[in-house]
């Protein structure tokens, strides 16, 4: 009897053993099977791959899956293309009210996002490597001659996908009128696309409009979707010259040429010069969304979108960058972090944000 028994405590404590270790393994499944889906600016991912890993050493519960795409491209993921997202991340903040504000969710009357937060500046300048043509030559005084020259290969983003595109045709007519070349657009972008990308001078403003289709003529323009397209035909000698925002330069290692302030699109100081260009869209997608662009500043925005799955997870990605290691990994990156933040409506932001955001005192920039 007493063996029996002995036999039955074994057995009985094997057992218990053996369903703790299920409970176990089935609590770790269920806490690693957290999931944060962020998509991004192209022109963010290189700091974010060094956010996405001291957050999951930190919260090793939490998997982050980053998804990169031009920052228009980003939120018609969203819109247009029916993808849930938990986070969102622009290079252009005011993309944000412009393309989701006013595009319900299907199926309710709420629109896909009721706030951002403005958390990054950032500046343009033109890129090269030392084997570039004329890289001996080129200066902050001759840079916009020398891009017009035949033999010269430029690399730009497509302004129908990403904010680096637009910006880059804003700078180039804000070079124009700055060195008093009135010819500079045309011989630099209306000729070398067809259809042509025009820009027509109304007082003393102007105003490019993007075509239907974006087809550079010849072999000077290289278009493609992002940054990142390009960042790797400039390393391979593809292409000699490309504008691309200060960080990515620095982060990639780029020499460059520093544009001025009434150019380069990075300061709110000169934000009236800036919004002396505006850029309209042909394309009939875009007259429900008013994605037409007036220069400005460029500044970063994010926000959860109303239907994200987990925006628990969002804002505490959030959190990590304005106010944890995150924030340091922007800085190390070349892109520090605005302190404050800023946004358009503090009520709706998750409280556990608004110790590091403050109300936005600049106006939204763009043509309703």
């Amino acid at each position: 009897m007493r063996k029996s028994y002995h036999v039955f405590a074994l057995v009985a404590i094997i057992a218990i053993i053996c369903l703790s270790g299920i409970f176990f393994s089935m609590q770790q499944t269920e806490t690693k099977n957290q999931t944060l889906t962020i998509l991004c600016a192209t022109s963010l991912y290189y700091p974010l791959q060094k956010v996405q890993s001291d957050f999951e050493k930190a919260y090793p519960n939490i998997n982050v899956e980053i998804q990169p795409h031009g920052s228009i491209q980003v939120i018609r993921q969203v819109t247009e293309e029916n993808e849930t997202a938990d986070l969102i991340m622009v290079a252009d903040y005011s993309l944000i009210p412009a393309m989701m504000y006013n595009a319900d969710v299907p199926g309710t009357n709420q629109g896909f996002a009721d706030y951002y937060i403005r958390f990054a500046s950032n500046s343009m300048v033109l890129a090269y490597t030392n084997r570039s043509q004329y890289a001996d030559d080129i200066n902050s005084t001759n840079w916009y001659s020398i891009l017009t020259q035949p033999n010269v290969k430029i690399g730009l983003v497509n302004p129908e996908l990403d904010s680096l595109g637009y910006r880059s045709l804003i700078a180039i007519q804000l070079a124009s009128s700055y060195y008093g070349d009135p010819e500079l657009f045309h011989d630099l972008i209306t000729n070398n696309f067809n259809p042509p990308i025009d820009c027509i001078a109304n007082g003393s403003n102007y105003v490019i409009t993007i075509p239907t289709t974006q087809q550079p003529s010849g072999d000077k323009i290289t278009l493609r979707a992002s940054e990142v397209d390009l960042i790797p035909l400039l390393q391979e000698d593809y292409l000699d010259y490309c504008f691309l925002y200060l960080s990515n330069a620095k982060q990639y290692n780029f020499s460059y040429i520093s544009l001025p302030d009434q150019i380069n699109l990075g300061s709110t100081q000169y934000d009236e010069n800036y919004s002396q260009v505006q850029v309209i869209y042909a394309h009939q997608r875009f007259t429900q969304i008013t994605l037409d662009r007036t220069g400005e500043a460029i500044y970063y925005g994010m926000t959860i979108p109303t239907n994200a799955p987990n925006p628990e997870l969002a804002t505490l990605f959030m959190q990590f960058i304005l106010n944890g290691q995150g924030k340091n990994d922007f800085a190390q990156s070349w892109q520090p972090i605005l302190t404050p933040s800023f946004t358009d409506n503090l009520q709706l932001i998750p409280n556990s944000l608004q110790p590091y955001v403050a109300k936005d005192p600049l106006p939204v920039n763009y043509i309703s």
